[in-house]
């Protein structure tokens, strides 16, 4: 039996306190994935050379545009979710991003924790949520 295509991109099914018991940079690191395939996805429709694309959607995943978006979110965040985000944000760290100040990084190591949290445990509706806001806060920037 075949599989469909998008088995191959679905997330590890964690229960929620599976997820939750994850380290966070486990979490950051797939919800940076997630998070570049969201912007990458959402940028496809311009008609540029890839460099173009490349540089615009850098915009978007550098630690100080996630920072600022997540500090946009953080309102919507459940308790749960405030929790997970903070975990993140607070976990230590060895490296550093070369652009960004440390609490840029810290609160987007934060926002990719919460990302990948959500990804993991199959919140995918929480996650659209989450998307369907952040278009709506750059739409609003444009």
């Amino acid at each position: 039996m075949e599989k469909d295509v998008r088995e191959y991109f679905s997330a590890p099914q964690w229960t929620e306190d599976e997820a939750r018991g994850q380290n966070p940079l486990v979490l950051a690191y797939i919800g940076d994935g997630v998070y570049e395939v969201f912007i990458r996805s959402k940028i496809l429709h311009r008609k540029e050379k890839v460099s173009r694309l490349h540089r615009a959607s850098a915009q978007h995943a550098k630690a100080s545009a996630q920072a600022e978006i997540a500090l946009k979110l953080e309102p919507l965040f459940t308790e749960e979710e405030a929790a997970i985000f903070k975990r993140g944000r607070n976990t230590h760290q060895k490296t550093m991003a070369k652009h960004a100040t440390v609490a840029d990084y810290r609160n987007a190591t934060g926002f990719e924790c919460l990302i990948g949290y959500l990804y993991t445990s199959g919140q995918s509706e929480r996650l659209r949520t989450y998307f369907t806001e952040i278009e709506r806060i750059w739409d609003d920037e444009c």
